[in-house]
């Protein structure tokens, strides 16, 4: 799902929101799985815990000219989350969702298929450079198609 919901429209354009939304941020690799959560008190959203941790989404600029490639910031209050993170040798999927903090089993926007490309870190900060693992972001071959190669293409 990519659409906005209903309601979370109008609490995004409420003058004053009675509903916080919350952003559930999943990484996930064949080391560890991380469930986090910009809120001050965990979550249980579709049974699964999704812990307090004060981050933040950088969105790219709409430009049209540059990839929509994105940053996750999050605090780096404790050793633990980077501790995995330099475990792991391989890929790490992303998958964020929107929720509204009085309905958490109700997924109002989903992203997933989203892969972080680079990660790094300071004694403050923890920034991950998320970007969507496309099919059409892959290279084509370097092949002309033209009828001495291709033949039956142009009968």
């Amino acid at each position: 799902m990519s659409t906005i919901s209903n309601d979370l429209k109008a609490q995004i354009f409420a003058q004053e929101s009675t509903d916080p939304f919350l952003t559930l941020v999943t990484f996930s690799s064949t080391a560890f799985i991380a469930r986090l959560v910009n809120n001050s008190s965990d979550i249980i959203s579709n049974g699964f815990t999704f812990t307090a941790f004060p981050m933040k989404i950088r969105t790219p600029v709409d430009d049209g000219q540059t990839s929509k490639d994105f940053t996750v910031e999050m605090d780096n209050v404790s050793l633990d989350l980077i501790a995995q993170l330099r475990s792991v040798t391989g890929d790490i999927g992303v998958k964020i969702e929107l929720i509204l903090a009085s309905m958490p089993d109700v997924i109002q926007m989903s992203h997933e298929d989203l892969l972080v490309r680079a990660i790094s870190y300071n004694s403050k900060t923890i920034s991950a450079k998320i970007v969507l693992d496309s099919t059409l972001a892959v290279q084509m071959t370097s092949e002309k198609y033209t009828p001495s190669n291709f033949p039956g293409m142009f009968e």
